[in-house]
């Protein structure tokens, strides 16, 4: 039998490095999907935090960075954390 065609699905690594690219060139909007999607999912949470931290430290203001690093500390159990993160988020909305 025919071996099946290589999978074109990107892994959660592959998703990763494309939502660190995103930030690098300043595609916020993109990578916030990219990495919510991963966190939904429960895939990366440590990292993602990381990555969205060091993020925020050029872009403050960015409330999906806020709100998405407030869904991943939930996901990573850390809810002071996450509740902090969405009032950030809830502030820079007002």
């Amino acid at each position: 039998p025919k071996p099946p065609p290589p999978s074109k699905k990107l892994d959660d690594a592959d998703k990763l490095d494309a939502a660190r690219q995103d930030i690098s060139i300043g595609n916020l909007e993109e990578a916030v999907k990219t990495y919510a999607k991963l966190v939904k999912r429960g895939k990366m949470v440590e990292e993602i935090i990381m990555d969205i931290q060091e993020a925020l430290r050029k872009h403050p203001v960015d409330v999906g960075l806020w709100q998405t690093l407030g869904d991943a500390y939930m996901r990573a159990d850390r809810l002071q954390d996450a509740l902090d993160s969405y009032s950030k988020a809830e502030d820079l909305l007002r």
